[in-house]
């Protein structure tokens, strides 16, 4: 135990590790584990798009040409932001602030 968290959880002292519950260790270490999970899938999801990128279709005989010709096709930015906001939902307090505005 003491081991994982002077390697893994920044600890510089004993003291620091007899503070520490069970139960806190173990959810830092599923939280330690969990990130190392999404550490993975970046890896792979990385390895995968350098893949997608080089893809080719056919263009005749023989030949081949891009898949995707500009960086827009393969990732589009503004597409993926728009997607975000539309799926925000209004804060609780949306309705307060409004009732605000037009009292000033």
């Amino acid at each position: 135990m003491a081991k994982n968290c002077f390697r893994y959880f920044g600890f510089t002292s004993f003291e620091q590790v007899d503070q520490l519950t069970l139960a806190e260790y173990e959810i830092m270490m599923e939280a330690l584990e969990l990130r190392m999970l999404d550490e993975s899938l970046h890896e792979h999801r990385q390895a995968f798009l350098n893949f997608a990128v080089k893809a080719e279709k056919k263009a005749g005989k023989g030949k081949t040409k891009p898949v995707y010709k500009r960086f827009r096709q393969f990732f589009d930015l503004d597409k993926e932001l728009r997607k975000i906001k539309n799926r925000r939902k209004p804060s609780r307090f949306a309705g307060i602030t409004k009732l605000s505005d037009r009292e000033e």
